[in-house]
């Protein structure tokens, strides 16, 4: 008998839609890890960089303190009785104006200073412009600094004087305090004086130490 020959049958399905299915799969899987790629690359590039932001809208600051007004504020604050030294900087919105005196200034000579340095200000940058609020914006801080010296190995803290004045945006008026003085003088003799027996006791426990 003669042997009969099965007839192949051709496949009818497209021999591309395999290959398809594979890329639309990889496709799929890779949309995940390029945008997971992409937010770890852009957040190593940006690491060493500090995140910066503003407190302040732009209807703020307005009108802003310029670097001539600083220039010009140095100039005039450096004619003050009793005055070495003079230095003025705009930091954080803060006006700040530091006013180094000769070292045997008293504190009359500090506030003396101290309301001289504050009424320049105001003739050459408005009190009420500058450093108040207004309903709908904040405007600047002022901080006056009026001191003989800095306390070092040739500075004690005796006979030093240091003022502070501090005006905000938002408050009615200037503060002023004295730095060197405490303003709670029963709270500042007591940790003193306990400050004192722990000095006391760290000395007597090593004079025992040395006695053995």
């Amino acid at each position: 008998m003669a042997k009969m020959k099965r007839r192949r049958h051709t496949s009818n399905k497209p021999t591309g839609q395999g290959h398809k299915l594979v890329w639309f799969t990889v496709i799929i899987i890779m949309i995940p890890v390029v945008i997971v790629g992409y937010v770890l690359l852009t957040s190593l590039g940006g690491q060493n960089r500090p995140v910066e932001g503003s407190r302040f809208s732009k209807a703020d600051l307005d009108p802003a303190i310029t670097k001539d007004n600083i220039s010009s504020l140095e100039s005039a604050l450096g004619n003050i009785d009793n005055v070495e030294k003079v230095s003025v900087n705009l930091l954080s919105a803060t006006l700040r104006v530091h006013i180094d005196l000769v070292d045997s200034a008293t504190d009359d000579v500090a506030s003396a200073a101290l309301d001289s340095a504050y009424n320049i200000v105001n003739e050459q940058l408005p009190i009420d412009t500058y450093f108040t609020n207004k309903d709908s914006s904040k405007m600047y801080d002022l901080e006056i600094d009026s001191y003989n010296y800095l306390i070092d190995d040739t500075h004690t803290a005796d006979g030093w004087t240091y003022l502070k004045l501090t005006k905000t945006g938002a408050s009615d008026g200037p503060v002023t305090d004295n730095m060197t003085t405490a303003k709670d003088s029963e709270l500042s003799n007591q940790l003193k004086a306990a400050s004192e027996q722990i000095q006391q006791n760290i000395a007597n426990a090593q004079n025992e130490d040395d006695g053995q």
